[in-house]
């Protein structure tokens, strides 16, 4: 799948996790766009596939261990589903997901990370999930009631995600202002992926060529996609950066963006 660069900046640049959705359709052009693109993204991975569904999340979301009532109105949602024992199915799901999140604000569209342990005979929507098969998170989709869209962006620009950690302590040994655009851009933009309280798992460790990504705690399964998600976010970065590369999953760490040379 070639990444559309800048349409995915911009969009990693403004997303916010939204929870609270107008009861209101998507138009059936933008579902078009969106299940096509669903359509490519899903072979990528065969350890991964995500499936849109035109039912409200709040069938679902009783099925999900956590506190997630405050999702409310949606009149659809994704499902990231993996293969049990797929390679890397973590982190690939992070990566995959994101992709599909990053896409729908593109189009428009509010989204949120929501990721729990499934309770099959607690969801009134079946998602067809063979036997090898888990679920891995979900997001609504649709359109967001809260009206504070643009005085959040604007502080955003002022502020910058100020919620976040610092890349000096994200960073082996800290940041370092001399390393290339391209780094310190990919860097940039991974810094604020989304994560689970914004817990930001991952770990930078920078070297001449490659970016790794590596898990600080044990390396959960949700973590792992987490990190996944980070990895996205660096390869968006460093392309955006002027560079060619690819993300490479495993070896040391959670997986790492390597430039081509």
């Amino acid at each position: 799948m070639q990444i559309p660069v800048k349409r995915w900046y911009e969009a990693a640049e403004k997303r916010y996790s939204r929870k609270k959705y107008q009861k209101k359709e998507i138009s059936k052009f933008t579902l078009r766009s969106y299940e096509k693109f669903l359509e490519e993204l899903n072979q990528i991975f065969p350890e991964v596939r995500i499936e849109l569904f035109k039912e409200d999340i709040s069938k679902l979301l009783p099925a999900l261990e956590g506190k997630y009532g405050s999702i409310t109105g949606a009149p659809y949602f994704i499902a990231i589903i993996v293969e049990k024992e797929g390679d890397y199915c973590w982190e690939k799901a992070g990566y995959a997901g994101e992709a599909a999140l990053l896409e729908a604000t593109d189009l428009g569209l509010a989204t949120c990370w929501t990721a729990g342990r499934y309770k099959e005979e607690k969801s009134k929507v079946d998602l067809e999930l063979e036997p090898d098969e888990r679920l891995a998170a979900v997001s609504p989709l649709g359109f967001s009631s809260e009206n504070y869209l643009f005085s959040q962006n604007f502080i955003s620009k002022l502020f910058p995600r100020h919620d976040r950690k610092s890349l000096d302590d994200l960073c082996e040994g800290g940041f370092d202002s001399d390393w290339p655009g391209w780094m310190k851009n990919a860097l940039k933009i991974a810094r604020i992926a989304p994560s689970r309280l914004n817990r930001q798992p991952w770990r930078f460790k920078v070297e001449s060529d490659r970016i790794i990504v590596e898990c600080k705690g044990t390396p959960t399964a949700y973590r792992r996609l987490e990190c996944g998600i980070a990895l996205l976010h660096l390869e968006i970065g460093a392309k955006d950066g002027g560079v060619n590369g690819k993300v490479e999953f495993g070896g040391e760490g959670i997986g790492s963006f390597k430039k081509e040379h």
